[in-house]
């Protein structure tokens, strides 16, 4: 009861840090704390410092245990304007880039192997280090189609695919990071997508970008049975209960959203072709699911027939090259129907002369910042990778040419440029200036085999 009466004490000192009510709440805490911490003459005065030492770790508990959510234009987050600028990590639930020791799960045709807790804390301190809010993880929501997968064969389900999600999202909560991931993906890759529920069902067609679909692929969109399977793989998915946190995914608030798929589209590359009805029915049910979710939509672009949706709060795009053009006429675009949008993915790398600076590309997400109607939330560069944990000598490389290593002794000047602009403007996304210094990451290493047990922690609420 004590314990519960100081929290309370303490909140209220941060709601009102001066003043009669401040006087009060220390009278209060006088009162309490020498039965606590020792009889009345074995403590000093109580000074508004050494509260708000108390108030600050309660606070943010109280923010992390708080769900993000969509005022109009903008993300709110504790009755406060929250910004959502992170990185993509789409390997955080399944990976492709490492062979697991000998003895650990691996699944060799399409080199996938679960990664290790290390490795997904690196990335938790790596993404405090540069300012980031949030994650977009494709591999936290899509995981259909292998032995290792979530639902590797149709309505079999995988239960030891949750621990790197499980861990995942337990970390980003203690690291205070939030999460967003799709729940499918347009191509046919190693964690899975639309392909595996329509082969389920008999349509044996597979992903290509360089040339028109089968007409067929529709049917992910369109047949009331394959629709009905990919609803039983999203109940599977949001009803699970971490045991780390104690929450289903559908409660946690470390995961602010679901968005509907990855580039989703028609037969046509980047034809937008997703049905209204089909968009509106999953954006519903992950609402069902989890009321206090936020829904992104998928497209592979924004589809103006979208924007009418009542459930979807959020629209995307992606950027490869960087373009300010195709970034203002989304946030217009978006802005139009007073909802929020995201630069989901981008080219971080500079490489490409022609395409404009990636500071030039931040100067209009920046811009939107003082105005009353933000429209643009974030952006999330893609992709990050650290080191191979417990090795902590060398880091996991991926072979899309877009892989942004922090602190790696081997980037070049360039790549150091722009992860310090990185850096620079996602702390500036929170009102914050920061020079262009790189600070030091720590390896977890072997410390990550310390893992942490679910219950150990457990008590009886009740009985304070």
């Amino acid at each position: 009861m004590k314990c519960a009466l100081l929290a309370v004490l303490l909140t209220g000192v941060a709601a009102s840090p001066s003043g009669d009510a401040f006087a009060s709440v220390v009278t209060a805490l006088r009162k309490l704390l020498p039965n606590r911490f020792g009889s009345s003459n074995n403590y000093r005065p109580i000074t508004k410092q050494i509260l708000q030492s108390y108030v600050e770790p309660i606070n943010e508990q109280i923010l992390r245990n708080s769900y993000v959510v969509r005022k109009g234009s903008e993300l709110q987050l504790g009755g406060k304007r929250w910004t959502s600028s992170g990185a993509n990590v789409y390997w955080l639930g399944l990976d492709e880039n490492v062979i697991s020791p000998a003895g650990q799960p691996f699944y060799a045709p399409t080199n996938a192997s679960y990664p290790t807790h290390g490795r997904i804390t690196e990335i938790m301190n790596t993404l405090v280090t540069m300012g980031a809010h949030t994650i977009r993880s494709q591999t936290l929501g899509v995981s259909t189609g292998n032995p290792l997968s979530l639902e590797p064969d149709l309505n079999l389900f995988n239960e030891a695919a949750f621990d790197t999600i499980d861990w995942t999202v337990f970390q980003a909560r203690q690291h205070g990071i939030r999460i967003f991931a799709p729940l499918v993906d347009n191509y046919d890759y190693y964690h899975g997508g639309k392909f595996n529920f329509l082969r389920w069902r008999g349509i044996n067609i597979s992903s290509t970008t360089s040339a028109p679909q089968d007409p067929l692929v529709q049917q992910f969109y369109e047949n009331r049975t394959i629709i009905n399977d990919f609803k039983t793989y999203i109940h599977h998915l949001l009803t699970h209960v971490n045991p780390y946190t104690g929450l289903s995914y559908a409660e946690d608030p470390t995961i602010i959203a679901y968005e509907t798929g990855n580039e989703l589209g028609g037969p046509v590359f980047g034809d937008k072709d997703v049905p209204v009805a089909w968009t509106q029915e999953i954006c519903d049910y992950v609402k069902k699911l989890g009321p206090k979710k936020l829904c992104i939509d998928g497209t592979y672009g924004v589809n103006a027939t979208h924007l009418d949706i009542p459930s979807v709060d959020i629209y995307d795009d992606h950027f490869y090259p960087l373009n300010i053009t195709k970034l203002q006429e989304g946030i217009d675009l978006v802005g139009s129907v007073d909802k929020v949008y995201f630069a989901g993915e981008y080219d971080w790398t500079g490489r490409i002369t022609s395409a404009p600076t990636l500071q030039a590309f931040y100067d209009v997400i920046e811009a939107r910042r003082s105005l009353a109607k933000p429209v643009v939330a974030g952006d999330l560069f893609w992709s990050l990778f650290m080191h191979n944990v417990p090795d902590c000598q060398h880091f996991v490389n991926h072979t899309d040419t877009f892989t942004l290593q922090y602190g790696n002794p081997l980037n070049t000047a360039l790549n150091d440029t722009q992860i310090s602009t990185i850096r620079q403007h996602f702390f500036k996304m929170q009102g914050l200036n920061v020079s262009s210094y790189l600070p030091a990451v720590a390896c977890p290493g072997r410390l990550a085999d310390l893992t942490y047990s679910p219950g150990v922690l457990d008590f009886d609420a009740n009985a304070y």
